[in-house]
């Protein structure tokens, strides 16, 4: 089912692929285009979003909603989704409202799922 949820969040415009992680780094699902290392990829976001948790926690910007790291060929967004992570790779150019969106409704999906 989630693998469905990822596809369908795929094909939206300037998404590149997504994956759902769990907050401990294991892949929960993945749909990311070839050549990615999804469990290192895993690994990684989980320690770079658990970062930026207790950076906005030490902050007092409250719960951590979203982090986006952007890079010379496109972004990576990360949001929460309970005891995981919903990953999202992109181009450089996209319209980020459009991403957002429909990774809030994938996130909703992916919560009822798990």
């Amino acid at each position: 089912m989630i693998d469905r949820i990822l596809a369908d969040l795929n094909k939206v415009e300037g998404i590149k692929g997504s994956m759902v992680v769990g907050k401990d780094g294991l892949v929960i699902a993945a749909q990311m285009p070839p050549g990615i290392d999804v469990e290192l990829i895993g690994a990684m976001a989980s320690a770079a979003y658990g970062s930026a948790e207790r950076t906005a926690s030490e902050m007092n910007q409250g719960a951590l909603q979203q982090m986006m790291i952007e890079g010379e060929h496109g972004k990576t967004l990360m949001t929460d989704v309970g005891d995981s992570i919903l990953v999202v790779l992109t181009d450089t150019n996209v319209n980020l409202g459009l991403i957002r969106l429909a990774m809030k409704r994938s996130t909703e999906k992916v919560k009822n799922t798990l």
